[in-house]
């Protein structure tokens, strides 16, 4: 409920304003003078001010400039007589939101109300939007996730390899093309290669290419995707799934900028810059023998690790907003917008596929809706009904996400690393690696 503080020496002006707001389902303050009425704003702290230029003890300005000072967000709107319009003028330019000369009717105060409404709706958007980052289909309100972009941004200025890490879905693919975009490469080729659906001979011959006769089927000579990426970029997504003989031929090109075609031992040397992502714990792999130490740390000069969209609650929201926009004008249907209630439901609900499930989420909603709004029957059932799922299975979280709440816990009841390793069982250096894992502050 918005308060609302009246300063008038006037008793008929505060009882009939009094009224009038409190009808308005506001809550309404009454002070007869300056000082009563400073105090009174001081500790209801009003988002709306209702105040006289002609006060018993002090002038109306100087009232208006102590709370402009106070640095309180606060609409002042300042009562005048006919005969002051100019010191009116002058309230504005201290910082008062309007004035209203005397007398007044009722239907000016409502109206006055009204624009104050519609300028602080206007102005809390703006405000979000302030911290709101587009580029291209990458959006984000999110402080770590800005934070990422601002750290990519600096590292596409380099040629260093960079290393991105987050849950499948999350948006690497799309970050990847950013560094691109913003790196000197920009007009070079970027090229990517999906380590996780190609068998270990065919993702040799797709990164390094092969010449005719090479192996079975091998019918003609063909580039690598090294080769094609010449002066651009190549992204590796899934590199996790990079077999350990294909590993040992990658880190060899990444430590001298060359690689044979299968079936040619002729060296073939390239300029491309390296991006590779995965959703799975490299350190881990190395540690069970599956990926190779050496590899990590050339590809992880700079890591960056995005957050699963459940941590980004507010990037649900407009996320949602933007593709209902898209995928209405794809299937040229009319949307007003998305109800209150949606968006509650989609920053309740997990989402184990991240971004790229919402997308396809918010897809099916518009093909299926049968509104012109958003609505919850609109909504998958395993989405419209997630309210209950989490009341009654709170408890069911993933392991690792259960593992860094409770890290996160210890961390912020222990004065060093040695005691929260001690507690948590483990030893700092793991710790530290777990740190980094869940970027946990």
């Amino acid at each position: 409920m918005k308060k609302v503080l009246i300063i008038d020496d006037d008793k008929n002006i505060l009882t009939t304003l009094q009224i009038h707001i409190e009808n308005s389902g506001m809550q309404a303050f009454t002070a007869a003078n300056g000082e009563e009425g400073l105090r009174l704003f001081n500790s209801a702290k009003p988002e709306i001010v209702f105040l006289d230029l002609k006060l018993p003890d002090r002038d109306g300005l100087s009232i208006l400039d102590d709370i402009v000072k106070t640095g309180i967000k606060t609409y002042v709107v300042i009562f005048t007589a006919y005969a002051t319009i100019d010191t009116a003028v002058k309230a504005i330019k201290i910082g008062a939101f309007d004035y209203l000369p005397k007398p007044f009717s009722p239907a000016q105060i409502t109206h006055t109300l009204d624009m104050i409404t519609k300028v602080d709706s206007l102005e809390s958007e703006i405000d979000a939007l302030k911290g709101l980052v587009q580029e291209g289909d990458f959006i984000t309100q999110n402080r770590k996730v800005r934070k990422v972009l601002e750290t990519a941004r600096q590292v596409a200025e380099s040629n260093a390899s960079v290393l991105i890490l987050g849950e499948s879905g999350t948006g690497k693919g799309l970050l990847a093309r950013l560094v691109h975009d913003w790196s000197a490469r920009s007009e070079g080729p970027f090229v990517t290669v999906n380590c996780a659906v190609l068998q270990e001979n065919l993702l040799e011959s797709d990164l390094f290419g092969h010449v005719k006769g090479a192996f079975t089927g091998a019918l003609r000579d063909k580039k690598g995707k090294l080769e094609v990426a010449h002066k651009g970029t190549v992204f590796l997504d899934e590199i996790s799934e990079m077999t350990p003989s294909v590993q040992a031929k990658f880190l060899h090109f990444i430590q001298h900028h060359e690689f044979e075609r299968l079936g040619n031992p002729n060296t073939i040397q390239v300029d491309v810059r390296v991006i590779a992502a995965t959703n799975r714990d490299l350190e881990d792999l190395i540690r069970e023998n599956l990926f190779r130490e050496d590899l990590y740390y050339r590809l992880n000069v700079v890591e960056l690790f995005l957050p699963p969209l459940r941590e980004r609650p507010q990037d649900i929201e407009i996320l949602s907003k933007h593709y209902l926009k898209r995928f209405a004008q794809i299937n040229r249907k009319k949307f007003t917008g998305i109800h209150p209630d949606v968006i509650e439901l989609l920053q309740t609900y997990r989402w184990p596929g991240n971004i790229r499930e919402l997308i396809n989420v918010i897809e099916r909603s518009v093909i299926l809706c049968g509104t012109n709004q958003l609505i919850p029957s609109g909504l998958p059932p395993h989405i419209a009904n997630c309210k209950t799922d989490i009341k009654t299975d709170e408890e069911l979280k993933p392991i690792a996400e259960m593992e860094k709440s409770h890290i996160q816990k210890v961390l912020t009841r222990v004065f060093s690393m040695e005691e929260a390793a001690r507690i948590l069982g483990i030893d700092p250096a793991t710790l530290w690696r777990k740190r980094k894992k869940y970027n946990l502050e």
